[in-house]
């Protein structure tokens, strides 16, 4: 694991309550040293809430979200132990993410389950996460069941879709595809994009739900609408097959192509595809070749057949070219 690095922040209290540490010192200079612990401990009680009340988590999240990690830090660590769950939840994340701190799983653990415990349901879905990628704890898909529950029942749409993929798979729960639509549906409704391309699964495989390959569409065009690349490579699938749609070439390889370019392998591979045979596409060796190459770094096997098709139809200069090219490549959004 990673030691959490030391970060610098002021002090815990206000200024005004800093009088603490002189009434100590009287304290302990009258020999009454149970007193002035007594006295430590009661003062920090009514001085930590009263912290906490005057924290701006808002201002800290925008930090967060601006990259000012150790403003965000400090503000979060404060509150996480002036017991706000909240802040507990966010102290995890950082420690989670490695943002601000040394990335360290099995402390972002412990402040993820201080804040579920409150009732934090992003908290409760993320300890059920832990448990179900077995995270610095045993792997245990009915803990992380539980957990999931527990956040689904405040409507964490997340949670929902978590829940929903166990009882897919039957893991920790009976295998359920109709108790899965049924949870992704929810999650749908709350306007998850990942819930809507994993129910249009079950609809394009009729698993629970009646297929219908119409509405697995609309489920993936909404997903791909919400940004999710591997949706918008389900849609050009659609049209590329003509399922749910009439087949439309052109259309799919617009939409396979906003997937490439997102870095979606599959997409990739197709739009090499397309551009090796003619299909919905003018033929382009040079554009097979470059996309291919993108696809093959992670799925090296299925590019393959893309160079036996491509062989001796590039020059060496042009294939050195399009490497460089392909080196050089970043993914868009």
């Amino acid at each position: 694991m990673y030691a959490g690095r030391q970060v610098a922040y002021g002090p815990l209290v206000p200024s005004h309550l800093q009088t603490y540490s002189t009434t100590m010192l009287l304290a302990l200079t009258k020999g009454k040293i149970i007193t002035a612990i007594v006295f430590s401990f009661i003062l920090l009680c009514v001085a930590l809430p009263g912290v906490a009340k005057n924290l701006d988590l808002e201002s800290a999240k925008k930090a967060y979200a601006d990259n000012a990690y150790d403003r965000a830090l400090t503000t979060f660590r404060i509150g996480a132990r002036a017991g706000l769950k909240e802040a507990q939840y966010w102290l995890g994340l950082l420690h989670d993410r490695g943002h601000g701190v040394d990335r360290d799983s099995k402390i972002a653990l412990q402040w993820f389950k201080k804040s579920a415990e409150q009732g934090h349901a992003e908290a409760q879905r993320s300890v059920g996460v832990y448990f179900e990628e077995g995270v610095v704890i045993g792997q245990d898909f009915t803990a992380a069941a539980n957990w999931y529950r527990r956040a689904a029942a405040q409507n964490n749409a997340k949670a929902l879709r978590n829940l929903a993929q166990l009882h897919v798979w039957g893991r920790g729960v009976v295998r359920d595809f109709a108790k899965a639509s049924r949870l992704l549906q929810t999650a749908v409704n709350l306007g998850n994009g990942k819930a809507m391309r994993n129910l249009a699964y079950l609809y394009y495989f009729g698993k629970g739900v009646r297929r219908d390959p119409m509405r697995a569409r609309a489920l993936f065009a909404a997903a791909a609408e919400a940004g999710l690349d591997k949706a918008k490579y389900n849609l050009g699938f659609l049209y590329y097959r003509g399922e749910g749609v009439p087949r439309d070439l052109p259309i799919a390889a617009y939409h396979f192509g906003q997937a490439a370019e997102a870095g979606n392998a599959d997409a990739q591979l197709m739009l090499s595809r397309l551009y090796i045979l003619g299909d919905g596409v003018v033929q382009d060796p040079a554009r097979a070749f470059f996309w291919a190459l993108l696809g093959a770094v992670q799925k090296p096997d299925l590019a393959e057949w893309h160079f036996d098709k491509l062989r001796g139809r590039l020059t060496i200069g042009q294939m050195d070219r399009i490497r460089a090219q392909s080196k050089a490549w970043d993914p868009k959004g």
